[in-house]
């Protein structure tokens, strides 16, 4: 059981790093979408960043070694903060939700935006002091659309706004004085947020895949041995 459980691991893991190196690709454009089936995409990508990975490895005794330096790894939390947002939402602590959907929300813009300016020839680390230095309203209009990408419709920008001022209220302790009177419609505004958060997040991630995988994620990702 125990080595069944270790192989089942391993190989998990190796799916999960083929997708790592698929994802990064797709989203740098180093790979062309429009000229390959998905099949071909992986393979490419296998190939292509096998390759790379050789020429950068050194002989060593007659054998291929790399350094610790050679190997670079990024660390996503979407999901985790996913998870702990639908928790928080199935506990009625809608705060702790938006909290969690706000940072993911961060995140996915943040990755967005740096995937349309790496793509549009822009410096990888301009494309990162450009996300850094930018507030969150002016990346999602101004710096979304100077990269060419459709404007985000009004409703759905409105749910992000409210997300992040609330977000910013809990964190920063800006809470607004209320009235005893009016408590209860606050409260069923914090849920109303957290809630529309939720689908707001279907939403994102649908739009994501239309601007960076042409709609083909999932089935780039049955390619690489995962399943949503």
């Amino acid at each position: 059981m125990e080595e069944e459980s270790a192989r089942l691991f391993d190989e998990l893991l190796g799916m999960g790093i083929l997708w790592g190196v698929v994802d990064q690709y797709v989203r740098h454009g180093l790979v062309n979408l429009e000229e390959l089936t998905d099949r071909e995409v992986v393979s490419t990508v296998l190939r292509e960043f096998m390759e790379e990975a050789d020429s950068g490895a050194a002989i060593v005794e007659g054998r291929v070694t790399w350094s610790d330096d050679d190997i670079h790894v990024v660390t996503d939390h979407s999901i985790d903060l996913l998870e702990r947002a639908a928790e928080a939402v199935g506990a009625e602590e809608y705060w702790f939700a938006i909290l969690f959907y706000a940072t993911w929300l961060e995140h996915w813009a943040n990755n967005v935006l740096m995937s349309l300016s790496v793509r549009s020839g822009v410096p990888a680390g301009v494309a990162v002091a450009l996300v850094r230095s930018c507030s969150f309203n002016l990346k999602m209009k101004d710096v979304w659309a100077s990269l060419g990408a459709a404007p985000i419709e009004k409703v759905h920008m409105r749910a992000m706004t409210d997300l992040m001022e609330f977000r910013n209220g809990f964190v920063h302790y800006k809470w607004q004085p209320q009235s005893i009177s009016s408590m209860d419609a606050y409260d069923r505004r914090v849920e109303e947020v957290a809630k529309t958060a939720q689908k707001l997040v279907i939403v994102l991630e649908g739009l994501e895949d239309e601007l960076i995988f042409l709609g083909r994620r999932a089935a780039l990702r049955v390619q690489c041995g995962l399943v949503e």
